[in-house]
């Protein structure tokens, strides 16, 4: 960027940004730099520049606070500002990360895009106001205060602040064919690797680009690397069988479902599904809707049933369940394909609505990902070994799977 007497021209940041950034965030932005009560100024003191970056990626709550008011007014110092503003600049922060994503080339990135996973604009929208439903229950306009005690607890929306900035400014510092600098923005990733779809260019997803980041952002951290296709309706067939074959010993699981209303809505599944009549899984299990509203419902802690999964048993529910009792489930799957229930209310996850259009719904669309690594499948085997005796389902689970069975243990063919 040019500099003028130690300090940076206000048309250079329009220059150098405008392409990376949101028209929205790009005018805060240069409203912050330029912040300077009572004055109108055309250059940008280098001090503010400097405080940009520490402020939005590693600032406290407060740092983050001014970093917003000051860049919602060049010449006025403001104390307070139109709740809608503010939900235009979050949306903003997030549009940006998604354009940055896609202008730098990012690895993970590509391997969404390849497959024709786009950003969806609207639930970008209603992903915004999610993030700030604490906020916007206190009306139409936000103070100071009430900004920075949001900003203590938000922490998935730091993230992305802090990665917008980081890139940014790995941005303006690149020169040419800056190996290390490439290499610096490459490793920015919020997003998952997407695997398993090589082979299907055009895949029918029912997920935006931002559902991706904001369910993976929910995610423990050691699974947030990278998502493995396991099953889909439209690529496998309407089929319970087909899909408990490729579901289950896979780790954890993210299930998205589209009702025959358009609801969308799912679940996290944190442990490896297998055939048993009990209830497993832990408190990082949770429940979401993402249409026609987004929510996210976490673990009570009240109970366990957190998944639950059998087939072909007489005095058992035959499905999978997330959450709530084998007769009030969270989420239920029948056995027979294309069928489904949400209860009204579940005492497994905070703060639960119906998931459903209706309680008792029809199947649209269904897939499933693997997240994380790829479970040890030689320790899985030897766990479904030592309980086959007591537990007849689980060898019914490995011939879902299609593992061979031997008479004197269970093993996987040689290559």
């Amino acid at each position: 960027m040019s500099r003028s007497s130690g300090s940076i021209k206000r048309e250079d940041i329009f220059k150098h940004w405008s392409t990376h950034l949101d028209d929205v965030l790009l005018q805060f932005v240069v409203r912050f730099l330029c912040h300077e009560p009572g004055k109108k100024v055309s250059a940008i003191n280098g001090e503010n520049f400097g405080k940009l970056y520490v402020f939005a990626i590693r600032g406290s709550p407060e740092e983050r606070t001014n970093l917003i008011f000051d860049g919602f007014s060049e010449e006025e110092q403001k104390y307070e500002m139109p709740t809608a503003t503010f939900l235009q600049y979050i949306q903003a922060t997030i549009n940006s990360y998604l354009r940055l994503q896609k202008k730098s080339g990012n690895s993970h990135h590509l391997t969404w895009s390849s497959i024709g996973c786009t950003v969806n604009t609207r639930r970008i929208g209603m992903r915004s106001r999610c993030l700030c439903e604490d906020l916007v229950k206190y009306g139409d306009v936000l103070t100071v205060d009430q900004v920075e005690n949001w900003f203590v607890t938000a922490a998935t929306f730091k993230s992305i602040q802090s990665h917008v900035f980081q890139y940014l400014y790995l941005i303006s510092q690149k020169k040419g064919s800056d190996k290390n600098t490439s290499a610096r923005i490459n490793d920015l990733n919020l997003l998952p690797l997407c695997k398993g779809l090589e082979n299907i260019p055009h895949f029918p997803s029912i997920l935006g680009l931002g559902d991706v980041l904001f369910l993976n952002l929910s995610l423990p951290h050691e699974l947030r690397d990278e998502w493995r296709f396991l099953f889909s309706s439209q690529v496998h067939g309407e089929s319970f069988s087909t899909m408990l074959g490729r579901i289950v010993m896979q780790g954890a699981t993210i299930i998205i479902l589209q009702d025959t209303d358009d609801h969308v809505f799912g679940g996290f599944a944190s442990d490896s599904w297998g055939l048993g009549p009990n209830f497993i899984g832990n408190q990082t299990s949770f429940l979401f809707k993402l249409d026609p509203e987004i929510l996210t419902f976490s673990s009570t802690n009240y109970n366990n049933h957190y998944q639950y999964l059998n087939l072909h048993q007489q005095t058992m529910p035959n499905g999978l369940l997330m959450g709530g009792q084998l007769n009030y489930p969270g989420l239920w799957l029948d056995c027979e394909y294309g069928t489904g229930k949400s209860s009204l209310s579940c005492t497994t996850f905070q703060n639960y609505v119906q998931l459903s259009g209706k309680e008792d719904f029809k199947i649209k669309h269904c897939e499933v990902w693997g997240v994380g690594p790829v479970p040890d499948v030689e320790e899985d085997v030897r766990e479904v070994k030592s309980v086959l005796d007591q537990d007849p389902a689980s060898k019914m689970m490995l011939e879902l799977s299609g593992r061979k069975l031997h008479s004197e243990g269970i093993r996987e063919e040689p290559e």
